[in-house]
């Protein structure tokens, strides 16, 4: 069963959320605050998380970049240096980019073991939700 793992960090705090997509319009999920804090922040302060607006030439240029991924993380990296804006000033952009936001395969393996055992409690405590209330999701049609 799959579960998407979302963590949130701001500072040295840090929260996991782990979910389930019941459907298109629904999730449920499970969440805590991560045991022992890191030293420090989890991401760099240089990038402050919001709203940058994307003009049409920053698209092009996307465009033309896309299968360049060293030139689309520096595309991006620009992007992010730029002071976020408010949501009405970005919306009136043809394009928004939202973030800094961290993508990887498995979160919780660059944390600690006590993480690693927080995330084994909420897979645990959701796939019984998930069995509970959601059965029909999980179990193939005949």
């Amino acid at each position: 069963m799959g579960f998407y793992d979302v963590l949130i960090s701001h500072g040295a705090e840090a929260w996991q959320v782990k979910e389930y997509q019941v459907n298109p319009y629904k999730f449920v999920g499970l969440g805590s605050r991560l045991p022992s804090p890191t030293p420090g922040p989890m991401i760099s302060d240089e990038h402050p998380f919001g709203f940058r607006p994307v003009g049409f030439e920053q698209m092009k240029e996307l465009a033309a970049l896309i299968d360049d991924p060293r030139a689309v993380s520096e595309l991006a990296g620009r992007l992010l240096a730029e002071k976020p804006v408010s949501s009405t000033e970005a919306m009136g952009n043809p394009a928004v980019l939202q973030g800094p936001i961290l993508q990887s395969s498995r979160p919780i393996e660059a944390l600690s073991s006590s993480h690693t055992k927080l995330d084994e409690k909420l897979r645990k405590e959701l796939q019984r939700i998930v069995h509970r209330d959601f059965r029909h999701t999980i179990t193939p049609y005949i």
